[in-house]
C-alpha cells in the first residue's frame, strides 16, 4: 500500500507563518485566526482573509518585502508536528511506500525530500495542477504507479483532500487538526469519513 500525505497541517502545522502574516498585517492574532475560522465555516478562500483585513492589498508585493526582510513562507523542520517523523517512520517499517504532495510550492518539495523517508515527492506548483481538481490526483496515480485502490491520501482538508481523493478511486483519511481539518470535521458532507486527530492514530486504522 502506499500511503501519500498532503503537507499543511498534516506533516507541519502552518501556524507559525499564519501567525507571522497576523503580526505582519498589524491584526491581533486572536482575530486573524477567528476570521480564518469564519471564512472556512463560510466555504469561502482563505485568500479573502488578506483583502477582508487590508482592503486592496496587493498581496505579492507584500511577500516580496517580507521575502527582503528574509520571513519565509516555507516550512522548517521546526513546523514539523511531533507525531509526523514517527508515523512517517511506521510507514517505511510497515512496508508501505510513502509519497508527499499537496498544494504547495516546489521549494516545499526539498523540504519533504530531507525529510529522507517518501519515494515520491510532488507540488501543484510543479505538476501544473492544483488540489482539488481531479487532474491533480491523476497526477499523483501516475507517480504512485499503482492502482488507485492501492494508495491512502491523508489531508487535513475535506473539500481538497478526502472527498476529492476518493472520487478518484482512492482511500483517503482525514486528519481533523488545523483550521481546515477542526472546521470541516463539522460539515455534513465529512460524517462517515475515516477520520484521525493525530498520525499516530494511522496504524490502528490501517491495522
Amino acid at each position: 500500500m502506499m500511503l501519500f500525505f498532503d503537507v499543511g497541517e498534516t506533516l507541519a502545522s502552518e501556524e507559525r507563518w499564519l501567525a507571522s502574516w497576523a503580526d505582519w498585517l498589524e491584526v491581533p492574532r486572536p482575530a486573524f485566526f477567528a476570521a480564518l475560522g469564519a471564512l472556512i465555516e463560510a466555504r469561502r478562500s482563505h485568500r479573502e482573509l488578506f483583502t477582508l483585513l487590508r482592503p486592496g492589498i496587493d498581496l505579492e508585493a507584500e511577500r516580496e518585502k517580507r521575502r527582503a526582510l528574509g520571513i519565509s513562507d516555507h516550512f522548517t523542520a521546526a513546523d514539523l508536528y511531533p507525531d509526523a517523523l514517527p508515523a512517517l517512520q511506521w510507514a517505511k517499517t510497515a512496508g508501505h511506500r510513502i509519497g508527499i504532495s499537496g498544494n504547495t510550492s516546489a521549494a516545499t518539495e526539498e523540504f519533504a525530500r530531507n525529510l529522507g523517508l517518501a519515494d515520491v515527492v510532488g507540488s501543484s506548483q510543479r505538476w501544473g495542477v492544483a488540489k482539488p481538481d481531479p487532474a491533480f490526483f491523476r497526477r499523483l496515480i501516475a507517480e504512485a504507479g499503482c492502482a488507485p485502490d492501492e494508495i491512502v491520501y491523508i489531508g487535513d482538508r475535506v473539500d481538497n483532500d478526502v472527498l476529492p481523493a476518493l472520487a478518484a478511486g482512492l482511500r483517503a483519511i482525514h486528519i481533523a487538526r488545523g483550521p481546515w481539518g477542526v472546521v470541516q470535521a463539522r460539515w455534513p458532507e465529512a460524517q462517515g469519513l475515516r477520520r484521525i486527530r493525530s498520525l499516530a492514530e494511522l496504524p490502528a486504522l490501517l491495522a
